[in-house]
């Protein structure tokens, strides 16, 4: 056995190595171990730590390595602490891996080298959890934690307590004893940052302790070198500067300390360490009380409960994986899910594989069926369709015709006979997809042109006609609809906003549609149903239901004699409203058929393209993109999607991605002979710089697909409406709001 030489000067160098090691014959000859009692079992099947107490007579455990704290209540605490609860005191803790000497730096930086934190020279940690004691004589509370980078089989449930009490600090010791300040010190402070920001500040905050601090703690880093120098000042920049760029070079945010120290000094290999240095950085963290001021020990402990509390789940444990495999496998990713081949490096003769599921991306028509008796038999077979307007015939190589579904009549269009499977697309094979031709939709797009240019080219002329005719049918209160420039309420410009001109009918103004939601009778004006009204007509017509809104007294008395005929508006309005939900059945039904029939396997559907791909506006009417405008005023600086602007957003797919874009986001037209597109077709603008940067490149951009990450663009209106881009002229109140049915 071996006998240790315990005479070690006070102020020796933390953990210095003894040299003073005596053999003893006798000693020798004894046995390693000793036992008189019998042998039991280890219960390896525990989930928690062995609860080591290593208190000494002015130090005691305050929270195990277990997460549990060992005080229950603030008063207990303060007895703890030896100190009335009118004490205002600093947390000062410290932080560092396992070996570099914190408890020893504690009783020498607080308390001249008593031994108030237990040291010990063995291999195994001596400090399991956090251990509390007090120096009354200027008011700090030391806490010295348990080391980082020890064998615990815990180590990110250890990880959270260390950052729990880090957050409840006032002063933080990061202690490293190093040749070179390591990632780790960089990892723990980059980690403790992050998580007081996302999690502990909003914690605090949410406390009612009155006093709880809720900002982070100073940081001091005391580094301790033998050979090496430590960081030192200059006259370009400081210690603290060169640590603060390498945080950010390494990606690193320690905004959340209110400030940050570095103390390094190099001790030669016979000498001690001085911490003059480091007591007189703690002197000046210590003495301001500018960010963070002292606070009694019941707030403190009260704190320390309540993050304890809240942040007590449990952590599943994952060991790293030693064997780096993305050394030695292939590096093929695939196009649609992005995980790696998992074959070895050039395996030739062999096709990429990945056990793990694909996920279905739309472009790239990934998507394939196989026949479940052939699957279920141990075989994969693809089946193939034979769509007609009606039905598709699903046909097995091995088993012939297997299934018939119908498209539109039937209650759901899923098989039983057949299984649904995604495959992966790699990146090293030929990616251009091999969809079928697109003649449905090719019809469908000359139609849609023809019937743009008769819009566009008709549509100031239609418009006139159309506020002519609402004219001479709208009763004589009414403001006629070339004189409505703007909403008699909220001002908004119709022209310019795409609004819709809606007339209140019980003061005749003209108001958008969120101006004039409102339904109610109004009597004097011989509406005796629900009609559209204004918000100052409303108030008006509850307080007096039979009085007539927007005159006076003796006007609505003379108004009475007079004839205020609204039979021709009620007819126009009927016989429009049975017109349109008449055409809405049979006309809308019939073309989503003809679409959906004739619409590519590639293009994304109009389901879950809800806005746009590049801008991020949503598609939808100029009034629901208005009310979305004016819900989300307050987040539309950290939102991505572009302001509204005025006018529908109406949505398009770009013919060689398929994803869903607006009109100004896709003006370009050009072929897409990859996609089947012989002729000039609709392209969004990210296809479109795609195309440009691989020309440029010298390389083909004929099966190139664009990115996800591209930079939309924030500088354009979406108002428009067709395919063309053109802007939706407001289309006059003639018969009101078409999908509202007057009664």
């Amino acid at each position: 056995m071996l006998k240790i030489d315990k005479t070690v000067e006070c102020n020796s160098a933390i953990m210095e190595p003894c040299d003073s090691l005596t053999f003893y014959r006798e000693e020798a000859l004894r046995p390693d171990i000793v036992c008189d009692a019998d042998f039991r079992s280890i219960p390896f099947t525990s989930t928690d730590y062995e609860v080591m107490d290593n208190s000494t007579d002015r130090s005691f455990l305050l929270m195990d390595a277990n997460e549990h704290l060992h005080i229950a209540t603030p008063e207990l605490f303060c007895k703890k602490l030896h100190c009335p609860d009118t004490a205002k005191i600093k947390v000062v803790t410290i932080f560092g891996n396992t070996g570099d000497g914190k408890s020893h730096t504690m009783n020498h930086t607080f308390f001249k080298g008593e031994e108030v934190f237990k040291t010990s020279p063995e291999q195994n940690s001596c400090t399991l959890g956090v251990y509390a004691a007090m120096q009354n004589e200027i008011g700090v509370l030391c806490l010295d934690t348990e080391g980082l980078l020890s064998t615990s089989s815990k180590s990110n449930q250890r990880m959270r307590m260390l950052l729990k009490i880090l957050a409840i600090s006032d002063i933080v010791i990061y202690r490293t004893r190093s040749e070179r300040l390591h990632s780790d010190m960089y990892e723990f402070l980059g980690t403790a940052s992050k998580a007081f920001c996302l999690h502990f500040s909003q914690a605090l905050q949410s406390l009612s302790i009155q006093g709880s601090a809720n900002l982070g703690p100073a940081v001091i880093i005391f580094h301790e070198t033998r050979h090496t120098k430590p960081l030192e000042n200059s006259v370009e920049e400081s210690a603290e500067e060169k640590l603060r760029e390498k945080f950010a070079r390494l990606n690193y945010d320690i905004n959340a300390f209110s400030s940050l120290r570095y103390v390094g000094i190099q001790t030669s290999s016979n000498g001690s360490t001085d911490y003059n240095k480091l007591i007189a950085a703690l002197r000046v963290d210590l003495d301001n009380t500018t960010v963070r001021s002292a606070r009694q020990p019941s707030i403190i402990f009260k704190a320390m409960r309540a993050l304890n509390k809240k942040f007590s789940g449990e952590i599943v444990e994952r060991s790293i994986n030693p064997f780096p495999e993305q050394y030695f496998t292939c590096p093929i990713l695939c196009a649609s899910c992005n995980r790696r081949c998992q074959r070895s490096m050039g395996h030739e003769g062999e096709d990429h594989l990945n056990l793990n599921p694909c996920q279905h991306q739309h472009q790239f028509e990934n998507k394939v069926e196989l026949c479940k008796v052939c699957y279920n038999n141990g075989r994969e077979v693809i089946v193939t369709r034979i769509d007609t307007w009606t039905h598709s015939v699903i046909n097995c190589p091995h088993c012939g015709e297997i299934a018939k579904t119908f498209k539109y009549w039937s209650g759901t269009q899923e098989c039983d006979a057949i299984r649904t499977q995604t495959v992966h697309i790699w990146k090293d094979s030929n990616i251009s997809p091999k969809g079928p031709s697109h003649s449905g939709q090719m019809v469908l797009d000359k139609v849609s042109y023809v019937c743009e240019a008769l819009t566009n080219f008709s549509s100031q002329p239609t418009g006139v006609l159309k506020e002519w005719c609402a004219d001479k049918v709208a009763p004589k209160y009414w403001k006629p609809n070339h004189e409505i420039v703007n909403c008699f309420s909220c001002k908004k410009n119709f022209d310019k906003t795409g609004l819709r001109k809606h007339h209140c009918r019980g003061c005749g103004e003209g108001f958008c549609d969120a101006c004039s939601k409102h339904r109610m009778p109004v009597p004097a004006r011989k509406w005796f149903e629900n009609v559209r009204v204004c918000n100052d007509c409303r108030q008006f017509l509850l307080k007096h239901p039979n009085s007539m809104p927007g005159s006076s007294n003796a006007d609505a008395t003379a108004a009475a004699h007079e004839e205020t005929d609204v039979t021709v508006r009620k007819c126009g309005e009927t016989l429009y409203n049975t017109i349109s939900n008449v055409a809405s059945v049979a006309l809308e039904c019939t073309k989503d058929i003809i679409k959906d029939t004739a619409r590519p396997d590639y293009w994304v559907p109009d389901s879950e393209a809800l806005s746009c791909h590049i801008c991020k506006m949503k598609f939808g009417t100029a009034e629901e993109l208005l009310a979305l405008a004016m819900s989300n005023a307050n987040e539309r600086a950290q939102s991505p999607q572009r302001s509204f602007k005025g006018g529908d957003c109406k949505r398009h797919h770009c013919r060689k991605c398929g994803q869903g874009v607006c009109a100004e986001c896709s003006k370009s037209r050009r072929p897409v002979p990859e996609r089947g597109w012989l002729d000039d077709v609709r392209v969004c603008d990210e296809c479109v710089s795609d195309n440009v940067n691989t020309t440029v490149g010298g390389s083909s951009s004929s099966s190139s697909v664009p990115p996800d990450n591209a930079t939309p663009r924030t500088n354009s209106n979406c108002s428009s409406g067709g395919g063309g881009g053109s802007q939706r002229q407001s289309e006059v109140c003639f018969l009101d709001d078409p999908k509202t049915k007057v009664e």
